[in-house]
């Protein structure tokens, strides 16, 4: 199995994977930046060459993606789909089962997610966030750590909620918005923006 960054999500993604009984002799890593492949905190294999993955892939398929940043998820899911690769799910099993999803995404450990929402491809749940009944949540998004989305918001494709954030219930938002951590989202955004602050307003530059 290929995990698709060696950043520190991408060491997380490791220990998950391990808890979850996968042996360190399945796992490599695949980065792009080939200082991170270095980092004594690593101990497995890398690969680097689409050649070489391809290769992997025959023989596992699967891989995860070690990255938060939603445009870097979408840019490595595309990627190792099209050297043959299937995106394997970190998978938190203390959530509900009534997900409104086909789609693969991950819900890291302490994660909540409530019943009737739909979650998007590539979403990133992470540790400690919340998302409450009914919300809906667009491609590759990443909900930070500790985030919440209270029930009923809607969040676009690659937004990114930052760690502690609250997005209020009904609340919705545009693709490609970010929220600072902490902050609080009390209106609906309808176009690209950076909000932080409580009551969350819009960064100006």
């Amino acid at each position: 199995m290929i995990i698709a960054g060696a950043g520190g999500h991408g060491l997380e993604v490791h220990l998950v994977l391990i808890q979850q009984g996968v042996s360190s002799s399945e796992i490599c890593y695949f980065d792009e930046d080939s200082a991170k492949l270095q980092r004594k905190e690593i101990e497995a294999e890398y690969v680097f060459e689409n050649a070489v993955i391809e290769k992997h892939f025959r023989k596992d398929s699967r891989f995860v993606l070690g990255v938060g940043n939603p445009i870097y998820r979408e840019k490595l899911f595309h990627l190792l789909v099209s050297l043959g690769g299937s995106m394997h799910a970190i998978s938190n099993t203390s959530n509900f089962q009534q997900v409104k999803t086909g789609n693969v995404y991950d819900a890291m450990p302490f994660s909540f997610i409530g019943p009737e929402t739909k979650i998007g491809l590539g979403v990133l749940v992470n540790t400690g966030a919340h998302v409450h009944h009914e919300c809906v949540v667009g491609d590759f998004s990443e909900i930070g750590p500790g985030a919440m989305l209270l029930g009923g918001s809607k969040i676009g494709r690659a937004c990114r909620i930052g760690a502690g954030a609250i997005i209020l219930p009904g609340v919705e938002l545009a693709d490609d918005v970010i929220v600072g951590a902490g902050a609080v989202v009390t209106k609906s955004v309808t176009e690209k923006s950076t909000l932080i602050g409580i009551p969350a307003k819009p960064l100006l530059l």
